[in-house]
């Protein structure tokens, strides 16, 4: 058997898991999954339950076998290599550590079943509490279920850790925790991963904690991965209607193309019967002409809300003021249904709950889709 070569990236090559389904129709997991993980990556796998991002995670691991394609690391298929010679560390949702054994022993189990030498065991386990930020724990000798959530969770990093895997695998490994405490850990994990400087998978459905804490990230949607690049690249330059609402909020609007222009189009609205004249931002390859049908698209904070009719580009009724902190959301109600969101940087005065309003964009840029781009069903439009 062929190991791999240290320090390599890992590469997936046309990944299909297909499972058994009702009535012998097989269920797709995993339809044609092409990327590569650099190493020293700390990677995140994003996307809505049942994506293909935790079977991605399994298959990698070994606890799933691929129905057709490769993972290869070093230029070798994992195929070829069983689960527990993968030297890979895992991380779960639940902590998954011993309540009988004490922290040390936790740590240790992994040396211990490579029957590890004792004097290695304690210097490993050791730079492994060091490492998590937890070298004081081990001289209490006590057990996991004495810690807080936070101090449970980077045990079970370290436990992942203390045998020097290749590859660290972390399965929504904060979804256990509270807001304050997950915000504090994904720092905590940026900081451990890069010391250690190991390549990690991290797979979570919280988009906020994958744009905080990757180098990079795959949105998978329907076992496909949609778009894959840096946090802002995804965020200023989604490449399909369902990146760009499933990255941060995204306010959609129908309209047609009524004049096309080499680096402008003018958007005739359906809803408000208004023109637009934008710079779009669009990503494909064949430019957008006169008299086709697009999805017009612009972020919370990149409308303006008043009450001067001149300044909108459409209309409709304030129904709920939220304070986030740092911005002042308005939800405004449409005609036709559509809640259109609106941050600014304060109260907008003389605007409350039940106003009626106009909203505008604050430049002229926009991005923009062809309305037919949308095939994952999941944009709401107006």
């Amino acid at each position: 058997m062929v190991s791999p070569r240290k320090g390599a990236d890992l590469v997936y090559e046309n990944v299909v898991k297909q499972f058994p389904g009702k009535g012998g129709e097989p269920v797709t997991a995993l339809d044609g999954v092409s990327f590569e993980i650099r190493q020293g990556e700390l990677f995140c796998l994003l996307g809505p339950s049942g994506c293909g991002k935790t079977t991605l995670m399994r298959c990698t691991a070994g606890l799933e076998t691929l129905t057709s394609g490769r993972i290869l690391y070093g230029g070798v298929n994992f195929a070829e290599i069983p689960p527990h010679r993968r030297n890979i560390g895992m991380v779960f949702q639940k902590f998954a550590l011993f309540p009988h054994m004490t922290v040390f022993e936790n740590v240790a189990y992994g040396l211990r079943v490579r029957k590890t030498p004792e004097a290695e065991i304690r210097r490993r386990v050791t730079e492994a509490m060091e490492l998590v930020g937890l070298p004081e724990i081990l001289k209490r000798d006590q057990g996991p279920t004495a810690l807080s959530g936070g101090q449970q969770q980077r045990v079970a990093i370290a436990r992942a850790l203390v045998y020097d895997p290749e590859i660290l695998l972390l399965d929504e490994p904060l979804a256990n925790l509270d807001a304050k405490l997950r915000r504090h850990m994904r720092t905590e994990i940026r900081r451990i991963q890069k010391r250690a400087n190991v390549t990690a998978i991290y797979v979570t459905h919280d988009q906020e904690e994958a744009m905080a804490i990757a180098d990079r990230l795959a949105v998978m949607n329907r076992g496909r991965v949609e778009q894959i690049g840096s946090p802002d690249e995804v965020y200023r330059r989604p490449k399909t209607p369902f990146v760009a609402d499933f990255i941060g909020k995204m306010n959609f609007f129908v309209g047609t193309v009524t004049r096309a222009e080499k680096d402008a189009l003018t958007v005739h609205l359906d809803v408000d019967q208004k023109s637009v004249h934008i710079k779009p931002i669009y990503e494909g390859d064949k430019p957008i002409g006169s008299g086709e049908r697009v999805l017009l698209c612009y972020r919370p904070e990149h409308l303006l809300i008043t009450k001067e009719p001149d300044a909108g580009l459409l209309s409709g009724r304030v129904q709920i003021i939220q304070h986030l902190g740092q911005v002042v959301r308005y939800e405004v109600g449409r005609a036709n249904g559509q809640v259109v969101e609106v941050d600014v940087d304060h109260m907008v005065e003389g605007i409350a709950e039940g106003a009626e309003v106009f909203i505008g964009a604050k430049h002229r840029e926009a991005l923009i889709f062809r309305a037919d781009d949308d095939t994952s069903g999941a944009v709401s439009v107006a």
